[in-house]
């Protein structure tokens, strides 16, 4: 569309004086109470001198009114200590070339209207498939791997066995306790949906890294209670990485004398025997087959470092405790390099259940019939072992997982046959399912090609509407067009569960931030996701195991999706949330994982 003059006149200005963006928005309003019309433009920088307004998208107040209002549209903003209120007269994105307007864009919405009526389904029990029913209804003391990839149902037949298997005790007069372990709080709180549907009652559901530091703290007496935050990705590498057993056997050998004037407990004393001796961390390194290194060992042996100082507080204790009250409530060593001063980290639970089980140690902790642990890729192999002593005599475990979705890549995660030998589950039966539920098949074709065959090929405008992708001229230029897709999305289907799923946690707060500029929309980096209509921003470690009716996986970039095994399967993991709609954008050069 051709650029009105007033409007190329304003972007020529400006641009004289401030970098412009290839696309820019244009904004107009005539403030209420004075009846004076203004314009100004939004990029990424702000500049206000005379009559030339520009304003920082990210950031001004203004700028909200750009995106939502249109043309026509009374405004009320609160700013500071005042109020400002007008009616939009123009509203429009502008291209720019050169420092010239070349023309009007209207904001790209995805070609896929959503439906105008919710899934008949939605809340409803599925009815299992024969291979499905059959792998629910094994005997009790068999045990049971669940592959297949995403959309499949793996959840789904954990789950119902575990139903089954509680009926079935319960209709021979039995005491029955099943326990249900995920790595998320997020599918924590769908299995709990999904059990309470099933009227399961009294079944625990806990996340893996909670129920191992509750079960340590039980075992071991003296461990800190509080848990380490500040653990880098070296560090949590090497604690879990399956090579730790060749320092492990070294520290079974050796025998411990307790001294009562050690302040350490005997299991705090031996986690610093192992963690504080650098020549044992380099034998764990070098047995690791190239995994681990000399960062790893240097950032394990800093960490520990920190982990066994005393803390503020302790090292005063003689001062009245009113005056180590620190103004924000937090602890005095809270955000400094001494904040994981008497702490203990996750990863330190397994160790020391593997080192009391080398020496054969038993402990009065509880036990369950059955065990289902889902997502268990994710699982490193000591923690499956600890997993294992947990499982009574005469009971079974259901692994339920997905190679393909291995995204952390320090579980060490080797194959079902390993992951069952390490859960001590003996002859398990193996099924692998192979119907796709959840996706539209365009869907999971571009999700198949991610993991079989990259780069996968991106949808053309004329393909499967189901499936969507679009490169936009720049974030501003992204962040209206998401903007504009979602907020026509939700109108027409007010029902919609939405996910904006970010690379991390960092990513996904600056679309959050960003998005809220015109929507309103829910940030979840802690796994509570209330399963409700909406628009949520999370990341791919928050949506494993999870679907959502659309998916949006903004940046689809190199910078954030570099070419990286762990990234590709992340990439697989959040384009598989999608039931029936998956748009995928850029602002910049499109990811090598897709092309």
């Amino acid at each position: 569309m051709p650029v009105p003059d007033h409007v190329a006149a304003l972007v020529q200005r400006a641009a004289e004086v401030v970098p412009l963006p290839p696309v820019v928005g244009y904004l107009a309003v005539e403030d209420t109470g004075r009846h004076r019309r203004r314009q100004m433009l939004l990029a990424g920088r702000g500049h206000v001198a005379n009559d030339l307004v520009v304003l920082d998208w990210r950031s001004a107040p203004l700028a909200t009114v750009f995106f939502r209002h249109d043309a026509g549209d009374s405004y009320e903003l609160a700013v500071d200590d005042r109020d400002l209120d007008g009616v939009v007269i123009e509203r429009a994105l502008v291209e720019v070339h050169g420092g010239r307007a070349v023309a009007l864009r209207t904001e790209r919405v995805p070609a896929r209207p959503p439906p105008n009526e919710p899934p008949a389904s939605r809340g409803a029990l599925p009815v299992l498939d024969p291979v499905q029913q059959r792998a629910v209804e094994l005997p009790a003391d068999r045990g049971l791997v669940v592959d297949g990839e995403a959309g499949v149902g793996k959840t789904l037949v954990g789950m119902y066995r575990v139903a089954h298997l509680a009926r079935v005790a319960a209709e021979a007069g039995r005491t029955w306790r099943a326990l249900v372990l995920t790595p998320t709080a997020g599918l924590r709180r769908l299995c709990r949906v999904l059990a309470d549907r099933l009227g399961i009652v009294g079944l625990d559901i806990a996340i893996v890294d909670d129920w191992l530091l509750e079960r340590a703290r039980a075992a071991f007496r003296g461990l800190p209670e509080r848990t380490s935050r500040d653990a880098g990705a070296e560090v949590i590498r090497l604690k879990r990485h399956p090579a730790v057993r060749i320092a492990l056997a070294a520290i079974a050998r050796r025998r411990h004398r307790h001294d009562p004037e050690e302040p350490l407990s005997r299991a705090r004393g031996e986690l610093l025997a192992l963690w504080g001796d650098r020549q044992l961390l380099e034998q764990i390194a070098a047995a690791s087959d190239g995994a681990l290194g000399a960062r790893e060992v240097a950032a394990v042996a800093a960490h520990t470092h920190v982990q066994f100082t005393t803390t503020t507080e302790d090292q005063h204790r003689h001062v009245d405790a009113d005056r180590l009250v620190t103004v924000d409530g937090l602890r005095l060593d809270e955000g400094t390099p001494l904040g994981d001063a008497d702490s203990l980290d996750v990863e330190d639970a397994p160790v020391l259940f593997e080192l009391a089980r080398r020496r054969g140690q038993r402990f009065e902790l509880p036990r369950w019939d059955h065990v289902f642990v889902d997502e268990a890729q994710l699982i490193a192999p000591m923690e499956l072992a600890a997993i294992g002593d947990a499982v009574a005599a005469g009971g079974a475990v259901t692994l339920a997982g997905d190679h393909r979705q291995a995204t952390d890549d320090s579980t060490a995660f080797a194959g079902w046959d390993p992951a069952v030998a390490e859960v001590g589950a003996g002859d398990c039966e193996r099924v692998t399912l192979a119907i796709g539920y959840r996706s539209t098949p365009a869907i999971t074709a571009f999700a198949r090609a991610l993991v079989s065959s990259p780069p996968a090929s991106l949808p053309t405008p004329a393909g499967d509407p189901s499936l969507g992708a679009t490169a936009f001229a720049g974030d501003l230029d992204q962040i209206a067009g998401v903007i504009a897709a979602l907020d026509a999305a939700t109108r027409a289907a007010p029902w919609l569960q939405i996910a904006v799923v970010g690379r991390n946690a960092d990513h996904a707060r600056r679309l959050h931030r960003e998005l809220a500029r015109g929507l309103d929309p829910v940030l979840v980096l802690d796994g509570e996701f209330d399963f409700l209509p909406g628009i949520q921003v999370t990341t791919i470690g928050q949506v494993q195991g999870l679907e959502f009716d659309a998916v949006v996986v903004p940046d689809l970039a190199p910078g954030f999706y570099p070419e990286r095994a762990e990234v590709q399967r992340g990439l697989y993991v959040a384009v598989t949330r999608a039931r029936g709609w998956l748009w995928l954008t850029t602002a910049a050069a499109w990811s090598p994982l897709v092309a």
